[in-house]
């Protein structure tokens, strides 16, 4: 005996079959009822939905030899005609197939007909918007003048594409997607009534591969049931469909979130070395991603699409992973997504995306580009002028940058021939000098517990979406830490990003995260290797303590009241003759106090002297 297909078997014969459509089969109903059938519809909705179905179960009612009646015995010779596609009243035309104007023409000619049995002649046509435009013209002539005992019944499955005059002159029923539960129920009633053992997991997994669509999943359980020699189980569905499963989409997830890249690109070889499609692997793993992004927010969506056994591992998973993260990873997934439909490389498409994602590799943003630019061009402008620069207000840890043009040589005055003052390790700080404490057995404890916490200091930093701040200090090093000062230090070759580390907006971004890893947020002092800095100044490094000397061939930045005066030295003695002039420009090279402990030996004392004397606004220069 030849095998008869389920979805053929199980098609409606009646209005009670037809599930998940019940405003639809509820007004169609209540149409015959009351004799107000129209004289033409419009079904629309995603396949295998059941449009057609409903089309041939109206057609039965009206012609019922009991009849009309919204309840068809399906025994009669009319019924048995169009269940089995042989009724002279019941017409079914594929408009893919049959869309230009001959054969609509041909349909006008017939339409004026009686009908040959039954009451009514009711003509089907499947995928109305494939009609031309020609073709469509003769279909509405018929369509405002119909006989009395014609009934038209249009589906599509793309509403859009069918002429605003056609919709008008038909009731349009939209039929919906039925839920995974629905689709569920359906197949375990089949199931039931054919004796075919399968696991309830195995009827969520052929559920969800339906999308929607009954056809389909009665179908895929029809395949199973050849292709299984005892009872169906889910590890099976999925075996015969190429799906990865629940386990891997979770393993990958975790890879992800916990930035194991190595991991992620493993599974990703894994699969491909096993033959599976990773355009599937990829629809699969946004489809879990959406059940993690939507179920802190809207359980009751997620839940209903997903069977009993997943249910807890997946509230696990969305309880550890941030919804902003896993939105992320959704935007990263879909452009790949689009590359592959497109027809890249799905493996590399997939790797490339895993990398962007765990490792930071995006482009980046135009806002960022352009404020950095801005900086750099008004740097430059200030530096031509030949005036003192500031780091954008707020930035902790950097201090003046005395950019300015050399004087010519011409005007360099005799200052330059002040020798440079020894060495010393400390100054007292009550005079207005800068203190500097040697290295403590707490300090170097502090420093190397802030060193080995740098890297995550740096991964909360990217956790918090500022990757490009990560990237910033992520090249520095911890040199020293006293518990109040963090000194930051890049090698040579990465100089070029002191600059950017005293940006404004950097640092305040590093002073939060530090701010919750320390209690207090410290004071910052930023440098390259070499000991010169780019752009702000800042202390020199802790093996070298810090020189008080002011370069003697630069003008003071702040004029003093009273310039203090160069002792000239006598030529052949080398003592001073105690004659004194004011300095040119009012420079301050250096100033003597009592002792040797009181000899200024870096520029950035005079301007803590400046402001201890008066000499201008305290709150302009801090």
């Amino acid at each position: 005996m030849k095998h008869t297909t389920l979805y053929r078997k199980w098609r409606p014969r009646r209005f009670d079959g037809i599930v998940g459509q019940e405003p639809i089969v509820r007004t169609l109903r209540r149409a015959i009822e009351t004799d107000r059938v129209s004289h033409a519809y419009l079904f629309s909705g995603p396949r295998g939905t059941g449009k057609t179905s409903t089309a041939k179960v109206l057609a039965m009612g009206l012609n019922c030899e009991k009849g009309p009646t919204p309840e068809p015995d399906g025994t009669c010779d009319s019924c048995r005609a169009i269940v089995g596609n042989s009724s002279m009243d019941v017409l079914e035309m594929d408009a893919a197939s049959n869309r230009g104007i001959d054969e609509i023409r041909d349909l006008r000619d017939r339409v004026n007909l009686a009908p040959v049995s039954g009451r009514m002649k009711v003509y089907i046509i499947d995928e109305v918007h494939m009609l031309t435009a020609e073709a469509f013209n003769a279909l509405l002539k018929m369509l405002e003048e119909p006989p009395e005992h014609v009934v038209f019944v249009l589906a599509t499955t793309e509403k859009h594409k069918v002429l605003p005059t056609i919709i008008s002159r038909c009731q349009s029923f939209d039929f919906r997607r039925p839920s995974i539960e629905t689709l569920t129920e359906k197949l375990r009633k089949i199931a039931d009534a054919e004796g075919i053992e399968v696991e309830p997991a195995a009827l969520t997994v052929i559920a969800r591969d339906g999308r929607g669509s009954f056809r389909d999943a009665e179908g895929l359980l029809d395949q199973l049931s050849s292709f299984a020699e005892g009872g169906i189980t889910a590890s099976m569905v999925r075996e015969l469909l190429g799906s990865v499963g629940p386990e891997a989409l979770l393993e990958t997830t975790h890879a992800l979130h916990e930035r194991r890249a190595a991991d992620a690109l493993k599974i990703v070889d894994r699969l491909s070395n096993e033959g599976r499609d990773l355009g599937q692997f990829v629809g699969e793993l946004l489809s879990h991603l959406r059940n993690l992004m939507l179920l802190p927010h809207a359980p009751e969506v997620v839940l209903a699409d997903i069977g009993g056994d997943e249910r807890a591992p997946l509230e696990e998973q969305a309880s550890t992973i941030p919804t902003a993260e896993v939105v992320r990873l959704v935007e990263a997934l879909g452009d790949s997504l689009g590359r592959v439909k497109r027809g890249g490389d799905p493996k590399l498409e997939l790797e490339l995306a895993f990398l962007k994602f765990v490792r930071d590799y995006t482009e980046p943003d135009l806002n960022s580009l352009l404020s950095r630019l801005e900086t750099l061009e008004k740097a430059l402008e200030d530096g031509s002028r030949g005036g003192a620069t500031r780091p954008p207000s707020g930035s902790e840890g950097a201090t003046w940058d005395l950019a300015r043009e050399d004087p010519p040589p011409a005007e360099r005055e005799p200052a330059e021939q002040v020798e440079e003052a020894p060495r010393i390790e400390s100054y007292t700080s009550q005079e207005g000098f800068l203190t500097w404490e040697e290295d403590s057995d707490a300090g170097r404890e502090a420093d190397a517990d802030l060193a080995a916490e740098w890297g995550e200091i740096m991964d909360e930093l990217k956790h918090r979406r500022q990757a490009l701040t990560a990237a910033v200090y992520g090249e520095a090093r911890v040199e020293s830490f006293n518990g109040k000062v963090l000194r930051l230090v890049y090698p040579e070759e990465q100089s070029f990003h002191v600059g950017m580390a005293r940006d404004r907006g950097h640092l305040d971004k590093l002073g939060s995260v530090l701010e919750e890893h320390l209690g207090s947020r410290p004071h910052l002092e930023i440098l390259a290797a070499d000991g010169e800095t780019s752009g702000a100044g800042a202390a020199p490094a802790r093996e070298e303590p810090p020189r008080m000397s002011a370069p003697p061939e630069e003008p003071a930045l702040y004029p003093t009241p009273e310039p203090p005066v160069q002792e000239e030295k006598s030529p052949e003695t080398g003592e001073t003759n105690g004659s004194s002039e004011p300095l040119a420009g009012g420079s301050v090279p250096a100033l003597e106090a009592a002792g040797d402990d009181d000899i200024i030996r870096d520029q950035r004392e005079v301007f803590e002297m400046a402001r201890d004397f008066g000499l201008f606004d305290q709150n302009e220069g801090s």
